[in-house]
């Protein structure tokens, strides 16, 4: 199961469907991947250090919800890991 959240500048996030066509390169993603026990954090190539941030924080936050299992991953637009794109894949199906 995959749940994605978008970064907002206030320092918020809100939960929306992570889809590989739908990423967008002025915002960063935190994607949970409960079978991979990841928290991905998707910096798109133009996304501002502010949601830079905000994505840090929140996945340290959400490692700490899901347990110390979980590996927090960061992920570069155009540099997406075969296990990132997996989970993306697994969670629009």
């Amino acid at each position: 199961m995959v749940h994605g959240y978008e970064m907002l500048d206030d320092g918020s996030s809100r939960e929306v469907n992570i889809e590989r066509g739908a990423l967008e390169s002025d915002k960063v993603y935190c994607v949970i991947d409960q079978d991979g026990k990841n928290v991905f954090i998707w910096h798109g190539k133009r996304a501002g250090v502010r949601r830079k941030f905000v994505g840090a924080r929140n996945a340290a936050s959400i490692r700490a919800e899901q347990g110390m299992h979980f590996r927090v991953r960061p992920v570069d637009q155009g540099e997406e890991p075969p296990s990132f794109l997996r989970a993306i894949a697994a969670g629009s199906t």
